[in-house]
């Protein structure tokens, strides 16, 4: 109550009078007695409006001002100059009084309100009070602006003097200091801005819960506070993205910005129905969020980087230390691709608590920085591969390297539900690829060189029939494929296949030669049985170790069924069954073939070439062999 408001001296003496009987000890007589202050009757006078604000019963004090204002103020007012000017003081100054007690409590209802030991009834009906005296004098200005009402002293904007003090509530509230220390190894800043959520929340809840069943819906009081409070956090973390910040705080305003503000706060069950939060607008700009992520992404790409690279050297160092790598459940083992992929997992992982939109963008840039490092890491393989041939343990980190790729193909195939974009993945895929293709000729160069010159032999004279050379190269083959069981199955399947195909292809190769040319029959049948036995032998060692490319079993006994049969029909016959099953096969590669049957004449050679149709039977996707295969 301010000074300048004083009862008048009847009243004052009355109160003094029950307050010392309220207030004294000892007689039963002296007991407490509930005190009723009676209202000044009589006419409205402005001590009886002064004596309705000392007793705080703000609205009958609203509305009997209102009556002096019309009086001091209206037109057919018949007073003289003098003692209109002091009826017109004595309004001015009873408003002022009345606005005073009306500012202090909406200033502190939110506060006292929510202090634990408040006598919640007392202060509603205070607050009542107060906001139907609000009420009443927004309600005149009203009439005003409608056109009802002519007094050169409205409107008095109540109504706007209110929102002012909703707004130095809302920023004393806002501003107060965290109650609680909260997370000792958090920053300043993110105390604060958990602190302002907290407020915020708790306050509008209080709005809607216990304020809003006090105002008329003209205030629309809900919206009202909720616009205070989030323009007060706007302007603060306007201000903080001003200055350069810690990434612990730039992430934390993301996870404010995209999940606890949205979610913890708006969508409160009282709160959403409660607030237009739509007619708020967001609370950043949307140039200052991009920065936000911009950097946050920036700061994740170096830290992912920094970590990749360490885990290079890492491994790198391994391959120099003539160590044997991990051998895990069969399959050798490089920790390698784990490392990788758990630095990028980890940040999506604590981006996708900011929102799943920021971890879908992070995730492209840091698919980018896994391209980026299968390129290096690549260089780095291929400079070891190319200097550590005599390395005791070779093979066995060329496979386990190989077996990496598995865990990177594993990884991006586990990101298909993911929005990232197709050129990004094609990529990866391209650049791993191309890394496998780097570990599967490294396992297999060696082998290939010590086949090479037992293939040539069987080129010699009639070394196609020499059974002695063909298991020489079976035997160098089986031996060699002991080495690759700690392959990953996929890729032990497919270096199997790619073994079959290069048997079957080299035993062709040098079965079209043009060294032998067989005159007689029985020639021929010797040359075919051979022909059919180093097949099966082909056939036997590939499919017994794993191989699938079944499609290749069938190449070579064809060719040696040409050879072995004499009807010139039945040639024919083989011929285009040969042609349908391998479309790729050329005229130039069955002359070659029936260069061998030496006594075919030249138009019986003719006659069996024309019934090959090369190209149109052809269909995209079959796989190709003869194409593969060189005539000289």
């Amino acid at each position: 109550m301010t000074s300048c408001m004083k009862p008048n001296k009847s009243l004052k003496k009355r109160l003094e009078k029950r307050l010392l009987k309220l207030f004294c000890a000892g007689s039963p007589e002296c007991l407490p007695e509930i005190v009723i202050i009676e209202e000044p009757a009589g006419p409205i006078t402005a001590e009886k409006v002064q004596d309705l604000i000392y007793l705080r019963k703000f609205h009958r004090a609203s509305q009997a001002l209102i009556i002096l204002e019309r009086e001091a103020y209206g037109r057919h007012n018949s007073a003289n100059d003098e003692e209109i000017s002091k009826k017109q003081e004595k309004v001015i100054s009873l408003f002022n009084d009345l606005g005073v007690e009306i500012a202090e409590i909406i200033r502190k209802c939110i506060e006292t309100m929510s202090s634990p030991n408040v006598n919640e009834s007392l202060e509603m009906s205070e607050l009542a009070e107060a906001v139907k005296a609000l009420a009443e004098q927004v309600y005149e200005d009203e009439k005003y602006i409608m056109g009802k009402a002519e007094l050169k002293t409205r409107p008095r904007k109540w109504k706007q003097k209110w929102v002012k003090l909703v707004k130095q509530s809302v920023d004393k509230r806002m501003s107060a200091l965290p109650q609680s220390p909260g997370d000792p190894k958090g920053s300043t800043f993110s105390k604060q801005l958990d602190h302002m959520g907290k407020t915020m929340k708790s306050d509008l809840v209080l709005v809607v819960n216990q304020l809003k069943m006090v105002y008329p819906e003209i205030f629309e009081v809900c919206t009202v506070y909720a616009k205070n409070y989030h323009d007060y956090v706007s302007a603060q973390l306007i201000t903080a993205t001003d200055f350069d910040m810690g990434e612990k705080d730039r992430r934390h305003l993301l996870v404010w910005l995209y999940y606890i503000y949205p979610n913890k706060i708006m969508k409160h069950p009282d709160l959403l129905e409660n607030v237009t939060w739509e007619t708020l607008g967001p609370l950043l700009p949307p140039e200052k969020v991009a920065e936000l992520e911009q950097r946050y992404v920036a700061n994740i790409e170096a830290i992912v980087e920094a970590r990749m690279t360490t885990s290079l050297d890492m491994e790198v160092k391994f391959w120099m230390e003539e160590k044997e790598p991990a051998v895990l459940n069969g399959v050798s083992h490089s920790e390698l691709p784990i490392d990788i992929i758990q630095a990028i997992n980890g940040e999506i992982e604590g981006a996708e608590k900011v929102s799943f939109q920021l971890a879908n963008r992070l995730l492209s840039f840091l698919m980018e920085n896994l391209a980026d490092f299968l390129i290096r890491y690549k260089a780095k393989l291929e400079e070891f591969l190319a200097g550590n041939r005599t390395h005791s343990y070779f093979l066995p980190i060329v496979i386990a390297n190989l077996n990496s790729c598995g865990d990177y193909r594993d990884y991006i195939e586990s990101l298909e539900t993911r929005d990232l974009p197709e050129e990004v993945k094609r990529n990866v895929w391209g650049i791993v690829g191309d890394i496998e293709k780097t570990g599967f000729d490294a396992l297999l160069e060696d082998l290939f060189l010590q086949l090479e010159p037992n293939f040539k032999a069987l080129s010699q004279k009639n070394g196609v029939c020499s059974q002695g050379t063909m298991l020489q190269i079976i035997k160098i083959s089986k031996a060699y494929i002991l080495q690759f069981k700690t392959l990953k199955p996929n890729y032990y399947q497919e270096i199997m296949e790619t073994i079959h195909f290069y048997l079957v292809k080299e035993y062709i190769t040098q079965l079209l030669k043009k060294k032998v040319s067989l005159k007689t029959p029985e020639q021929q049948k010797s040359t075919a049985k051979q022909i059919f036995e180093n097949a099966a032998l082909i056939k036997e060692c590939c499919i017994a170790n794993g191989s699938q490319a079944k499609w290749l079993n069938d190449a070579i006994p064809k060719l040696a069924e040409i050879v072995n049969l004499q009807d010139l029909d039945a040639i024919k016959l083989v011929v285009a069954s040969l042609a349908i099953q391998y479309t790729d096969i050329s005229k130039i590669q069955v002359g070659a073939l029936l260069y061998i049957k030496g006594n075919l004449k030249s138009s019986d050679v003719k006659s069996i070439l024309k019934i090959l149709d090369i190209g149109e039977a052809q269909e995209a996707g079959t796989p190709k062999l003869f194409s593969q295969i060189k005539v000289s």
